[in-house]
């Protein structure tokens, strides 16, 4: 009797053992697995933000009371906009980069006003737009059509 015990003890071991190799493959796979659902989750996150700066931005240059029609210096300017009578919030808070955890996003800056927003990241999007190979490549603009011009509602005046 005891010699079987013996034999089914080594069995049950090596079972525990196949087991417990099986498991730890598929627990890498599920971890490899969660880890780009967690990427794409980043990056959809990132376009939301990028767009809703970029909204913003617009927001501010379409509300500027003066002609010609300027963007921020800088970013908390979109989250208090006081050059009018009323204070203004074209943003409702600045968000960190969501690629890179950090609350400083890179800046596009032109004559020293911000035209966008990127990512300061650099590494290899999962899914971008074409041409961009980086996150820091990934920008988020003010339409350049915009920057500068007259509302078509707002009447210009030829001076002779």
């Amino acid at each position: 009797m005891l010699a079987r015990t013996r034999r089914l003890g080594g069995f049950t071991y090596l079972m525990l053992l196949w087991w417990v190799a099986v498991s730890s493959v598929l627990l890498a796979a599920l971890g490899q697995s969660w880890s780009i659902e967690a990427r794409r989750q980043r990056e959809m996150e990132l376009v939301f933000r990028g767009e809703q700066i970029k909204a913003a931005l617009l927001s501010y240059q379409e509300s500027s009371p003066t002609l010609p029609k300027t963007l921020p210096t800088r970013l908390e300017d979109l989250i208090e906009d006081q050059r009018g009578p009323d204070i203004k919030r074209h943003l409702r808070k600045l968000w960190p980069d969501p690629i890179t955890g950090s609350s400083q996003w890179g800046l596009v800056r032109e004559g020293g006003v911000i035209r966008g927003v990127y990512s300061t990241s650099d590494r290899q999007p999962l899914r971008a737009p074409q041409g961009v190979s980086t996150y820091q490549e990934w920008r988020f603009e003010a339409d350049e059509s915009t920057v500068n011009k007259p509302s078509p509602d707002v009447p210009s005046i030829a001076l002779p």
